[in-house]
């Protein structure tokens, strides 16, 4: 399994083409999990949908720059735990979406799909949210979402450090940054919106502007 962990989707842009365009081929399959919404963007179906299609060309574009078409999601309310696992089973890539990660992982969870992503040998992209759960554990900055300071048990894919998304320098991440240090003592990574992590074999390649506090 290979790990990409960032703060936006844009790995078509130049801070990340030279870390990224290597592990991309046209003929990959790529399944997106959005899952990552708000209790109240997963309502019903049309809600659902009104959601998802509002961050699909988001997610397409850079994968559409390698010339990767074969796209396809998981479906919350038409999908189940039966054709999930046979989608991931299917692609290459495993690309897990920014939203709400506490809200994310009990979606997997119900599910019944962490374990297949877990045990899977997929290429595995995350961004935000999608990036903070794939840590065995991670912390959530306060912000409009999240009033309180807390950790989360994530999917445990990768673990052994820590890391600050959309990092912008603000006066509420450092003082995060220095908390999450200080309680867990882990190698803590900084990942701007032009940043991101690689992960392989077990060694952490820093690209962009992301980089090791």
């Amino acid at each position: 399994m290979i790990n990409v962990l960032l703060s936006s989707y844009d790995i078509h842009e130049s801070w990340a083409i030279e870390t990224i365009e290597p592990l991309l081929h046209k003929d990959m399959k790529v399944l997106y999990i959005p899952f990552s919404f708000d209790d109240s963007d997963m309502k019903n179906h049309e809600t659902f949908e009104q959601c998802r299609l509002k961050h699909e060309s988001g997610i397409f574009r850079p994968f559409h720059y390698y010339g990767i078409d074969n796209i396809d999601y998981i479906d919350y309310f038409y999908d189940n735990h039966k054709t999930a696992i046979d989608k991931i089973q299917n692609a290459d890539i495993i690309f897990l979406t920014g939203g709400f990660p506490d809200q994310y992982l009990v979606r997997l969870n119900e599910f019944g799909i962490s374990d297949a992503i877990r045990n899977s040998d997929k290429l595995i992209i995350g961004a935000s949210a999608g990036a903070m759960i794939q840590l065995d554990n991670y912390h959530i900055t306060p912000d409009d979402d999240y009033p309180t300071y807390q950790y989360q048990d994530g999917l445990g894919l990768v673990s052994g450090f820590e890391i600050e998304v959309h990092y912008c320098h603000s006066d509420i991440q450092e003082t995060s940054l220095k908390r999450v240090i200080k309680e867990k003592q882990l190698p803590t990574y900084t990942i701007p919106n032009d940043g991101g992590l690689l992960i392989k074999d077990k060694q952490i390649q820093t690209f962009g502007t992301a980089a090791l506090v």
